[in-house]
């Protein structure tokens, strides 16, 4: 390969178009390059992922942008499956230098004239991995669940936000210059039947490679006529061969020394369909890379299509995040007239999905983490249906109300976004209305379905795979699947503990507590996230454990060594707290931890209880559960079993009635109900048991607010599920109630341990039932 070096170190004051033309197409190898990189990461190889970057660093001159940025979405990917504070640090610290090399090759290629795209002007590619530098970045804080960090996010955020807005202007002159284009194309056609269809729009992004009736060399990569000189250069002709070839296997799933993809390729999820797929040895598996969707273009400039799916997925990422950020910030946000919408964001990220790249992957990602992760921000029993007013007409309604907002300076500069904003969110034919946002069902189930036949090695799409049946309330079926495959054997660490730590949560929900117990303890050895927590739910397990051998649910001879299990590993918890934390800050759940743990000591003292575990009423166990979105998953077998814990189990702690554990076993009491169906007796017991204790309420409507602190995360989170009460006991009419309820629920959010969490799950649904029909 002919090396471009020296023309990008800027010895002349004009570079030559030659010297453009080899800059522009080692640039385009460098992003395919790239991008198979993180491929093979995507497919647990990050060894050759990472090997593939070092080899490129060696033949690359000074810029070196996409490959830092490339590793910064690595450790970003490493960091958000494991939230390990170190993971979380080295990303940043990648990402922060991402950023500003993105500045400088901005710079240099708007310097130099580098048009590397027909489309957009130079630079422009580099304005975008500067944007998703601060995207990600922002996203590492908010995921820290710390206020303090999340304030500190909003101005990465707003960094992202503005550069996006400049980015969506030229997308949106672009989509005009090529919609001229096809009108005066079609019209060529219509007055000349005879023209030569290979060059169907008339600009040179049209096709990969053209040998037109001149004998005319043309590649997308390169946005320019050639001169005769680059005609005739083999080496170069051949360079730009080899790049739309990278791109074809990338598209294919070809170039990740995988089998082809097609005969992995399942309709449905589990394992059932796994064993039914055809034997690698079998006469009915093809040879042959093939495209999974008819959505990719292979006759897309690589540059273009990660300007493009990178765009969508960054604003679309953007639009979700500021949606669901808890109030105290969007309130601040939205009074400078930043402000998300879901529902576009949403359908901004499901447009990258379609790409082949990893801006693709993240995007699926996000959304099922948005759909069906672990806090599922979708609450199933919130099943409002969602508005299918005009796409336009709402987004013009909602850039008048935020023009009326604002004035002077900050006014132009917002009607520029929501120009943008409406470029970028028109509804097109083949994209999803509302309802289908909402519900995306069989949608989403393809996408996953994908790129577990792209990705075959990878356990990152098995665990998803896992979460969404768990989702859809099979988790025996997602225990079987997760049970597939050897742990020890997945390469990314991260994955491993994500997969650990998913398993341990899915099998509390099926009171398997032995087995999830196991699972924690084992994480102590590979995982640097929270030692505290794992010791303390792995102690809570062992608790309920015993407390179901009471009950004869199990079998009592195995009660005394449950207990003393029990009794070691709630209790000495607290003594891994700073030993594996970034500068021995402690997290969120690592706080609520040690809060419970001196809960019970001090409920200890006061009853002058000999045991310990006499102390604790409410098992902390079913806390922990609801958390993890347990209640939505579990089966009425398994709600049978959480409520007659809830309800038969007795110790001192609980015959003394104290006033804030009566409150706390009955939340969740009144939610295990209504999943059982039982839907007007929980409400009657949350409003008289556990709601009269937290708010009153006078004649007129008003609330007034009894603040509490032993359990605060509670008391947010008790309002939230009478907002959903409301809704499943009067449908469309409760709404309004419901928006009311939620409000209360706002308006009770404080600086807490868990206070992100709850607040973005009570903002979801406020906004659900705002955008409701």
């Amino acid at each position: 390969m002919f090396r471009v070096l020296n023309a990008f170190r800027g010895t002349q004051e004009t570079l030559s178009q030659e010297e453009k033309t080899k800059i522009i197409l080692k640039q385009a190898q460098d992003f395919e390059l790239a991008l198979r990189a993180m491929d093979y990461v995507l497919d647990d190889k990050a060894e050759e992922g990472l090997a593939l970057l070092n080899e490129s660093d060696k033949t690359d001159g000074p810029d070196q942008t996409i490959n830092v940025l490339a590793r910064g979405v690595i450790e970003f990917l490493e960091a958000t499956l494991s939230f390990e504070p170190e993971e979380m640090k080295i990303a940043s610290a990648t990402l922060a230098r991402a950023e500003q090399l993105s500045l400088k090759s901005k710079q240099k290629a708007e310097k130099d004239q580098i048009k590397s795209s027909s489309l957009y002007p130079p630079g422009t590619v580099y304005a975008v991995t500067y944007t998703e530098s601060c995207l990600l970045h922002a996203l590492l804080m908010l995921f820290s669940e710390s206020m303090m960090e999340a304030a500190k996010a909003v101005l990465k955020l707003r960094k992202a936000y503005h550069t996006l807005q400049d980015i969506l202007q030229q997308i949106k002159k672009a989509n005009k210059k090529k919609s001229t284009l096809k009108n005066k194309f079609r019209k060529m056609k219509m007055d000349e039947p005879t023209t030569n269809t290979n060059a169907e729009s008339g600009e040179s992004s049209s096709a990969s490679f053209i040998s037109s009736d001149s004998k005319m060399f043309e590649s997308v990569d390169i946005p320019y006529e050639l001169t005769p000189e680059e005609q005739k250069d083999k080496e170069l002709l051949e360079f730009a061969e080899r790049i739309h070839k990278m791109r074809v296997k990338r598209l294919s799933g070809a170039h990740i020394d995988n089998p082809p993809a097609i005969n992995r390729l399942r309709d449905e999820l589990g394992m059932a369909t796994l064993d039914s797929l055809p034997k690698e040895d079998s006469d009915s598996v093809s040879t042959e890379h093939v495209f999974l969707s008819d959505d990719l273009d292979a006759s897309q400039a690589t540059i273009d299509e990660f300007v493009h799916s990178g765009v969508n997925l960054c604003f679309g990422i953007l639009q979700v995040v500021i949606s669901l950020l808890p109030p105290t910030i969007g309130a601040v946000l939205s009074a400078i007239g930043f402000r998300g919408s879901r529902e576009d964001g949403l359908r901004l990220i499901w447009r990258a999905t379609k790409e082949r790249n990893v801006h693709g992957c993240i995007g699926l990602l996000a959304l099922m983490f948005y759909y069906d992760g672990p806090f599922q921000f979708t609450d199933d029993d919130f099943d409002i249906p969602a508005a299918t007013k005009s796409r336009t007409k709402r987004t013009n309604s909602n850039a008048n109300s935020l023009r009326r907002q604002t004035t002077g300076e900050s006014s132009n500069s917002l009607s520029k976004t929501m120009s943008a904003l409406t470029i970028g969110s028109e509804l097109e034919d083949d994209e999803m209305d509302a309802p289908t946002l909402l519900h995306p069902g069989k949608i989403l189930v393809n996408a996953l379905l994908q790129s577990r036949a792209l990705f075959p090695n990878s356990a990152l799409w098995l665990l998803n795979e896992a979460r969404m049946l768990s989702s859809r309330g099979k988790l025996r079926e997602a225990v079987q699947l997760m049970d597939s495959i050897d742990v020890n054997k997945i390469h990314m660490r991260q994955v491993k503990v994500m997969m650990v730590f998913d398993r341990a949560n899915t099998l509390v929900h099926l009171h398997e507590y032995d087995r999830a117990a196991d699972d924690l303890l084992s994480l102590l050895d590979f995982s640097d996230w929270s030692h505290a927590l794992y010791t303390y739910y792995a102690g809570c397990c062992y608790l309920e454990s015993y407390r179901m051998c009471i009950l004869d649910l199990k079998d009592p001879s195995k009660a005394q060594d449950y207990k003393e299990k029990a009794l070691k590993y709630i209790f000495s918890a607290p003594d891994h707290l700073g030993k594996k934390t970034f500068k021995a800050k402690n997290l969120p759940l690592d706080r609520f931890m040690l809060r419970k743990v001196e809960q019970f000591k001090a409920k200890q003292a006061e009853l002058g209880v000999e045991d310990p575990l006499d102390a604790i009423a409410t098992s902390p166990v079913h806390e922990l559960a609801y958390f993890y979105n347990g209640y939505n998953r579990m089966i009425p077998e398994d709600l049978e079993i959480t409520k007659k814990m809830l309800t038969e189990y007795k110790n001192p702690a609980i015959e003394a009635m104290d006033p804030n554990q009566e409150l706390l076993r009955n939340l969740l009491l009144s939610l295990t109900m209504r999943r059982l169906g039982d839907i007007e007796e929980g409400c009657k017991l949350l409003d008289t048991e556990v709601l009269t204790k937290i708010i009153s309420i006078d004649e007129n409507g008003l609330c007034t607010y009894i603040k509490k602190t032993e359990d605060p995360w509670a008391y947010p989170a008790a309002l939230y599920e009478r907002a959903l009460f409301c809704w499943k006991l009067n449908g469309m009419t409760g709404l309004p109630e419901s928006k009311q309820w939620l409000d209360r629920a706002t308006g009770y959010a404080d600086d807490y341990e868990l206070s992100s969490r709850i607040g973005m799950k009570i903002k979801a649904a406020l906004d659900r039932v705002e955008h409701s029909t």
